[in-house]
């Protein structure tokens, strides 16, 4: 099993950049005339591949792509077209600040907070001006609103952009306007992840690690991280060896995921699974469900929902009884899963 996953394309991954400059080198390049010029290009070229990821998306050739940023990742959705008319998009963002999305609010693009319970979506870019103001004269009278912030940089801040109008808004905004984004100046273009080429990628793959392990009998091992274990080895073995797969990336996007254990469950195996979510992604594996709520947007929902597969994913589907938690680990068995699930 661990031979048939190696050589499969269950680990692949299309990637742009394929690797990221630390901000101290794009210090030193920034202030080269030179090597500025690199730095512009990069830029362009980073724009070229979002915009081909974009359309891709938008004809139904790509059904689901990241963009990776060192605050937020950007999660790029679209419904496969199964019995509707029209392609449907919806986007998120896993994490937000009052700054941002104070931001998209000045560029007209709507968005909900399905994770948040407080009233923080409802203050507008007027009511940040009035609490600067008022900060001034009485900090006790903006105790209120301040903990309204409390929810930044949180799970509960996860953005959504339900339809194309909000999603191609989003679109629009990280392209051109990417640069109203204080904690994004200094640092490298964000990572484009795909699960089908697009313009400038090259093809990635996660670090793999393959160990076996002689099973302790009586003994509750902790599971490691980021690990599938395949247990069919060690039932009717005499050796009672225990394959483990470490799979180790700065992000391993869904579809890797799926494809791993659908490998491992298409010849019966039972085996367990540990994962690691990165901290700044934790929103989206709570929130698919939750997220276009509204009235007028029922058909997006439903074309979601009558999708074959998940995000153009054969081998995933939407669980909405999961999306309490992020997913921590599985156990397959005779045919089922078993999932364990960290609160949000």
């Amino acid at each position: 099993m661990t031979s048939q996953i190696l050589s499969s394309k269950a680990l692949h991954s299309w990637v742009y950049p394929q690797s990221t400059l630390p901000p101290a080198v794009i210090s030193v390049l920034t202030s080269s005339a030179i090597e500025g010029d690199f730095l512009r290009k990069r830029q362009l070229a980073w724009e070229d591949s979002f915009r081909s990821l974009y359309y891709m998306l938008r004809k139904n050739i790509c059904n689901i792509f990241y963009v990776c940023t060192s605050q937020f990742v950007v999660m790029f959705t679209g419904s496969d077209g199964s019995g509707c008319s029209k392609h449907l998009c919806n986007a998120y963002i896993s994490q937000s600040t009052r700054g941002l999305r104070s931001l998209l609010r000045e560029h007209d693009i709507c968005f909900s907070m399905p994770l948040c319970h407080s009233k923080v979506e409802q203050v507008t870019t007027e009511d940040l001006v009035e609490l600067s103001e008022i900060e001034k004269q009485n900090l006790g009278q903006t105790r209120r609103l301040s903990s309204l912030s409390d929810v930044d940089n949180s799970p509960q801040s996860l953005l959504a952009f339900c339809g194309n109008k909000n999603v191609h808004g989003l679109y629009d905004f990280l392209l051109n306007y990417r640069s109203s984004l204080t904690f994004l100046s200094g640092v490298d273009v964000p990572v484009l992840y795909s699960p089908v080429p697009f313009q400038n990628a090259a093809l990635s793959s996660p670090e793999i690690k393959c160990v076996e392990v002689k099973r302790a009998h009586h003994i509750a091992a902790s599971p490691k991280e980021s690990t599938v274990k395949d247990t069919e080895s060690s039932q009717g073995s005499s050796t009672g060896l225990l394959s483990s797969i470490e799979i180790k990336d700065a992000y391993i996007p869904s579809w890797i995921v799926c494809r791993v254990c659908a490998l491992m469950d298409s010849n019966g195996r039972s085996f367990e699974a540990s994962f690691t979510t990165e901290r700044t992604s934790i929103g989206l594996n709570v929130a698919l469900e939750t997220a276009c709520e509204k009235p007028d947007q029922a058909a997006a929902v439903e074309g979601l929902q009558e999708s074959s597969h998940s995000f153009g994913i054969p081998e995933a589907s939407v669980a909405p009884c999961l999306r309490s938690g992020f997913l921590k680990g599985l156990k397959y068995s005779d045919g089922s899963y078993v999932a364990s699930l960290s609160p949000v």
